[in-house]
C-alpha cells in the first residue's frame, strides 16, 4: 500500500459487502472465529454478532448468542480461545464473560426480542455473577481466573468494558422484571474507582500498567464511567491524542509504536460519539477506509507512515464489525445508534447529581490517563 487515506463516506452497497463478508464467517454452530479456519474468543466473538444484531441479521446474531449459552462454564465463565470449536486455552478473562450483557442488550435494542433475553437470562446471569464474585476491595473487577485460581488484579481496559456490561446486564434485569440489586452496588463501586481511584490500576503485579495500549486512554468513556466534562478532559487532551492517534490516519494499539487499527480507530469513534462529538466521530471513521479490501472485509492494521500492513495478511471479523457498529452509531438511522450513550448508567439511576469541582479535585490520577514517567 502507498496510497494516502481516502476520506470518502461508506455508501450502503460498501455496508452491504462488509456485512455479508462478516456473516460468511459464521460457523453452522454460531461460533464467529477472527477469520475462516481461525481462532475465536467470548468477547470478539460477542463483538461480531453485535456487528450482525447492528446490521439486522438477527437470526445470525440468535445463533452466536446460543453458541455462547452451550458453551459456558458451570461457574458462568468461558475458556479464553477456541480453535475448531475446542477450547485451547483455560483461562477465562472478567471482561470476556461481561460482555455477553452488552451484546444482549445491544440485540435487544435492534430487534426488541424480549422473548430471546428470557432465554438467554441464565446465561447472562451466570456470566455477571461469577464477573461480581471478582471484584475487589477497591471496587475494580480481578482480571481473570485459571483452573479456580483468580489473578487478583485489575486491567484498566477490562473494567472500564464490564462497567458498560454492567449497566447493560442491570437494564436487562429491569427489562424481565428480576432483581438486580446486588449487581446495581457493584456497578457503582466500579464506577467510583474508575473516576476517584484509578491508581489501584498501577499497583498491581501484572506485567505492565496501564498506558501502553490505546484502548486504556479510551475505555473508561467508552465503557460509560467517565462522560460529561470528565470524559471529554480526558479523551480530549492534547498531550494523550498526541500520543495515541495520527490526525488522519486512527488510532494506535500501543504508545510509542507506528501501528495503527481499525478496531481502535472505530472504538474511539463510539467513545467520541458518546461525549456528543458526533462530527469529530464521523470524520474519524472516514479514516479507516484505507485499510478497508475489495471484498468488503478490513486490514487488522498497518504500520505509518510505511503503509505496512500487520500482522500481514489479517482481516479479522471483529475488525469488521467495529466499522458496522462504528458506522451504525454515527449514522444515526437505527434503534442501536445511541446504544453506546446509554453505558454512562444514567438509565438506571434513580436520580442524577452534579458533580461539583471540589469532587473532582479529589481524583488521584492523572486526567491525560498517561502511566509515570519512564
Amino acid at each position: 500500500m502507498t496510497s494516502a487515506p481516502a476520506l470518502a463516506p461508506l455508501d450502503a452497497r460498501e455496508i452491504q459487502a462488509t456485512t455479508a463478508w462478516l456473516a460468511a464467517l459464521q460457523l453452522p454452530s454460531g461460533e464467529i472465529p477472527w477469520n475462516r479456519d481461525g481462532k475465536s474468543d467470548p468477547w470478539d466473538h460477542v463483538h461480531a454478532a453485535m456487528g450482525l444484531s447492528a446490521m439486522g441479521l438477527h437470526e445470525q446474531a440468535r445463533s452466536a448468542f446460543r453458541f455462547m449459552a452451550v458453551t459456558q462454564d458451570a461457574n458462568g465463565g468461558w475458556p479464553c480461545e477456541r480453535v475448531d470449536g475446542c477450547p485451547t486455552r483455560a483461562t477465562q478473562e472478567s471482561n470476556h464473560a461481561a460482555y455477553i450483557a452488552t451484546g444482549l442488550w445491544h440485540y435487544y435494542r435492534s430487534s426488541g426480542d424480549v422473548a430471546f433475553l428470557e432465554e438467554l437470562w441464565p446465561c447472562v446471569q451466570r456470566a455477571i455473577d461469577w464477573v461480581v464474585s471478582l471484584q475487589l476491595p477497591s471496587g475494580a473487577i480481578a482480571w481473570a481466573s485459571k483452573k479456580g485460581k483468580v489473578w487478583r488484579s485489575p486491567l484498566l481496559t477490562g473494567s472500564s468494558s464490564v462497567h458498560g456490561s454492567l449497566v447493560c446486564a442491570i437494564l436487562i434485569a429491569q427489562r424481565l422484571g428480576r432483581d438486580s440489586t446486588h449487581w446495581r452496588e457493584a456497578r457503582s463501586a466500579l464506577a467510583h474507582v474508575l473516576r476517584h481511584g484509578m491508581r489501584v490500576f498501577y499497583e498491581t503485579d501484572l506485567p505492565e500498567g496501564p498506558g501502553r495500549h490505546t484502548m486504556d486512554w479510551y475505555y473508561p468513556v467508552l465503557g460509560g464511567a467517565l462522560r460529561g466534562e470528565l470524559g471529554s478532559e480526558r479523551l480530549l487532551d492534547p498531550t494523550s491524542a498526541e500520543i495515541y492517534m495520527t490526525e488522519g490516519v486512527g488510532a494506535r494499539c500501543v504508545r510509542g509504536q507506528p501501528w495503527y487499527t481499525v478496531a481502535e480507530t472505530c472504538e474511539l469513534v463510539l467513545a467520541l460519539d458518546s461525549l456528543g462529538l458526533r462530527e469529530r466521530a464521523r470524520e474519524v471513521l472516514s479514516w479507516t477506509r484505507w485499510l478497508r479490501t475489495d471484498d468488503g472485509a478490513y486490514w487488522t492494521g498497518s504500520t505509518h507512515p510505511d503503509c505496512v500492513i500487520f500482522p500481514e495478511g489479517e482481516k479479522t471479523a471483529w475488525t469488521a464489525a467495529s466499522v458496522l457498529i462504528a458506522f451504525d452509531t454515527v449514522s444515526r438511522q437505527s434503534a442501536t445508534s445511541d446504544f453506546f450513550h446509554e453505558l454512562d448508567g444514567n438509565a438506571i439511576e434513580s436520580r442524577h447529581r452534579a458533580r461539583p469541582n471540589s469532587e473532582r479535585r479529589d481524583y488521584d490520577y492523572d486526567p491525560a490517563g498517561l502511566p509515570p514517567a519512564e
